[in-house]
């Protein structure tokens, strides 16, 4: 029983720590990175010819930035004094020449469109296909590589962390390599493919010129796919009325209390309290 045990920990110790043929590195570790930076450089290719940048219309761009504008006015509202906030208020919610107003103009002209509200925006057929090629030039190419690095590199550990790892990291720097005595420090071929898929995104932005990104650009585009595509040109007449009617109603629902009010007088009192102190707890003492 000693002897079965003294070879279990001999296995054990050769096992958890192996030498790794350089030749592994060489045709195994630097391939995989550099066929997935090709293939990386070679999908933003792609997508730049796939991709489909229609000019956005004025009236889709205008209809989104007074949206913009009037989440501003309700969370800055108490910032701006009581007339200047009717006066903007009743630019958006006068009953005659309000944006939020009943606007005749922007009901459906196309009888099939006002009785199926999912007629138009992002369930248009060429947004859907544009979306469609996107996703086909990035998984196609990921599905590839994965399968080529499963049929040739199958079982290889080609890699070894610098630190230790728990347990809970097996499964996914092992993937591929059913050893339960090897070291967890140790990865194998297709979770070095994992591994490499998530970290060559600052790389691939910084060779491809995509590391710098417009904020303002992408709080507009969300905002166009919240209100149904309206980027796409085919705005959604019945959302857009409904998001008018909601925003007109909060905000008459904001309860406005100008901060600057009796500013001066509530300086004047901190002021004198710190200058001469309580007056009647002078007098007590």
């Amino acid at each position: 029983q000693n002897s079965r045990d003294k070879r279990r920990i001999i296995m054990t110790n050769s096992i958890s720590d192996i030498e790794l043929d350089p030749a592994i590195r060489n045709w195994v570790l630097i391939p995989i990175i550099v066929v997935m930076f090709l293939i990386a450089i070679l999908k933003h290719n792609v997508t730049k010819i796939l991709r489909n940048d229609k000019p956005a219309e004025l009236k889709s761009i205008r209809e989104a930035n007074i949206l913009l504008r009037s989440k501003r006015l309700m969370m800055n509202a108490n910032k701006l004094s009581f007339s200047s906030f009717n006066a903007k208020k009743a630019f958006f919610n006068n009953k005659e020449s309000g944006i939020f107003r009943d606007r005749p103009d922007l009901a459906p002209k196309d009888p099939l469109q006002a009785a199926n509200p999912l007629a138009g925006g992002m369930m248009n057929p060429a947004i859907m296909v544009d979306g469609m090629k996107k996703n086909m030039a990035m998984y196609i190419p990921q599905m590839a590589i994965m399968g080529w690095v499963s049929y040739f590199f199958s079982g290889f550990v080609c890699a070894k962390l610098p630190f230790p790892l728990t347990q809970s990291f097996r499964t996914m720097l092992q993937r591929g390599v059913e050893l339960n005595t090897l070291d967890v420090s140790y990865v194998s071929s297709l979770s070095w493919y994992f591994l490499t898929l998530f970290g060559l995104g600052g790389i691939n932005s910084i060779v491809l010129g995509e590391a710098t990104v417009d904020e303002s650009a992408v709080m507009r585009d969300q905002m166009m796919m919240g209100m149904g595509g309206m980027m796409g040109g085919n705005t959604n007449a019945n959302d857009l009325l409904k998001i008018y009617q909601s925003e007109r109603e909060n905000l008459e629902l904001v309860k406005h209390e100008w901060e600057l009010q009796d500013v001066e007088e509530r300086i004047m009192k901190k002021s004198l309290a710190k200058a001469g102190g309580d007056p009647v707890s002078k007098k007590r003492n």
